[in-house]
């Protein structure tokens, strides 16, 4: 494992990866899923590749282009083309029948490949995002990039837009990544260091939450795009805190910084992983078991997360380049 990583920035993808699966498990909830969930990871994501972002390291678009192409579209590619096979030989008789065989390959072309890797839009909408910020870092001084991004995030929320490759989405969510970006020293300085901190972070964290959950009741759904923004803003530091915390108390996982580095196969894979086990568990007990026990909900992630480990060891040390990376 690499010596120089940060094991709190481990810990904080482990978890939005872990949230992103949670998410994805049945029963699925209207307050915890459709609000707290959505609304924990999506900012985390966003906000911690904002954090690890430097454009320093890039002379010119082109090597820009080039190396997130390859850490971004080549999975993309790749782990479509094994699942779309896939799902040519199985899906389209497990109940898929009725889609056409070519339309995963325009949907892919457009960005979201939903019906065969429904996750991959944060793929497509992550690149999108990098591309615009990097422009915006070229064009703007840095203390005008997280205002311009909120002014970028407002106009879209306004005028929406076609979202193929998730151009609206990337507008919408870009004060996130601004927010690691341009906060990065804030991020990495900000702890429980005395009593007096930590209560008004877990206050923060706290009233953001229950503004999540409360913004159920908001229908309209501008307003409800800018709670997302202001609510994941203010919830951001307290995650980041925990984090920290866990890390300092635990140190450095072996196990988490392999799921981390490996995210992508997480990605791919669970949607699928959770539809294996829910078929498993319904033949060993009945049908709609999942959807009938909550305790089901928080216990399936974590039997996903062991199930697909193996997927990211290998694909880690064996094919790499299906992650756009090189051999270990």
């Amino acid at each position: 494992m690499n010596k120089e990583r940060i094991p709190w920035l481990d810990y904080v993808r482990f978890f939005s990866i872990f949230l992103v699966i949670l998410f994805h498990t049945p029963p699925q909830t209207p307050i915890l899923d459709g609000k707290i969930i959505i609304n924990l990871r999506i900012p985390l994501f966003f906000c911690i590749s904002g954090y690890l972002f430097n454009i320093a390291k890039y002379s010119n678009f082109g090597q820009f282009f080039s190396h997130r192409g390859r850490q971004i579209l080549v999975p993309y590619l790749t782990f479509f083309i094994v699942f779309y096979v896939l799902w040519l030989l199985v899906g389209t008789k497990l109940g898929d029948a009725n889609v056409a065989w070519w339309q995963p390959l325009v949907d892919f072309v457009k960005g979201e490949p939903h019906t065969v890797l429904g996750t991959f839009w944060y793929l497509s909408c992550l690149f999108v995002m990098q591309v615009l910020f990097y422009f915006l870092q070229r064009l703007l001084p840095n203390q005008w990039l997280f205002p311009a991004s909120i002014i970028l995030s407002v106009a879209a929320i306004n005028c929406p837009l076609e979202n193929y490759w998730h151009v609206w989405n990337a507008m919408v969510y870009m004060p996130f990544y601004a927010f690691g970006n341009c906060f990065k020293h804030y991020l990495s300085k900000v702890s429980f260091s005395s009593r007096h901190r930590t209560g008004i972070l877990l206050a923060l964290g706290v009233v953001s939450l229950v503004i999540m959950a409360l913004s159920i009741y908001i229908e309209e759904k501008n307003s409800m795009n800018v709670i997302k923004i202001a609510c994941g803003v203010m919830v951001i530091p307290t995650y980041i805190c925990l984090a920290k915390w866990l890390a300092k108390r635990y140190g450095r996982n072996s196990i988490i910084e392999l799921v981390v580095m490996n995210g992508t196969v997480y990605l791919a894979f669970q949607n699928h992983m959770i539809g294996f086990i829910k078929v498993m568990l319904e033949r060993a007990f009945y049908t709609g078991v999942m959807e009938d026990n909550l305790w089901l909900k928080f216990t399936v992630p974590f039997m996903v997360m062991i199930a697909i480990y193996p997927f990211a060891w290998l694909i880690h040390h064996h094919m790499p380049w299906m992650l756009g990376k090189k051999k270990v």
